[in-house]
């Protein structure tokens, strides 16, 4: 019987994964499943709005990744297909993919942030509003700033006390 190295189950675990990944894709592309990922995509963006009042879209996020990930599959199925032998370093295939993978993330990661950031500053503002001019001036007071003018000045003035540093 020969002896099985690494190499050679690295191999074989990847051709699987890739099928897998391949089959995923096909699955993914159902209207089936297309519906069933879009309802529980739907139910988890809700969920997470209720918690925190952000409305996110997660459906974009997942259509990329698995698309850098179907892509990658696809590529490296076709290597193997040209002559059962893989010309590409695994290593930098799976790199490649990662990196791909967590821009895509960064770049939603950045919008959830973004709204978050929008949001907070909505509800800031909506809070200051409802303040008192004299609650607002002892505000401006601890933080050292001018306590002159118009309640929209004042809150004006403590909105953007961060932009100021």
């Amino acid at each position: 019987m020969s002896e099985i190295n690494g190499e050679t189950i690295t191999l074989i675990i990847i051709v699987l994964a890739t099928i897998g990944l391949l089959m995923l894709n096909k699955l993914r592309q159902s209207k089936a499943l297309k519906l069933k990922l879009s309802e529980v995509l739907d139910d988890a963006e809700d969920a997470i709005e209720k918690a925190t009042g952000i409305d996110i879209e997660l459906n974009e996020v997942v259509e990329e990744v698995l698309e850098e990930v179907s892509d990658s599959a696809e590529s490296v199925l076709e290597d193997l297909k040209e002559d059962g032998d893989l010309d590409a370093d695994l290593d930098e295939v799976v790199d490649e993919v990662v990196e791909e993978v967590k821009e895509s993330v960064e770049t939603v990661a950045d919008g959830v942030v973004a709204d978050i950031v929008e949001d907070l500053n909505e509800n800031l503002e909506a809070t200051l509003g409802g303040m008192t001019v004299n609650a607002l001036k002892e505000m401006l007071r601890e933080r050292e700033l001018p306590v002159s003018g118009k309640k929209a000045d004042l809150i004006e003035r403590l909105l953007n006390k961060g932009d100021d540093e």
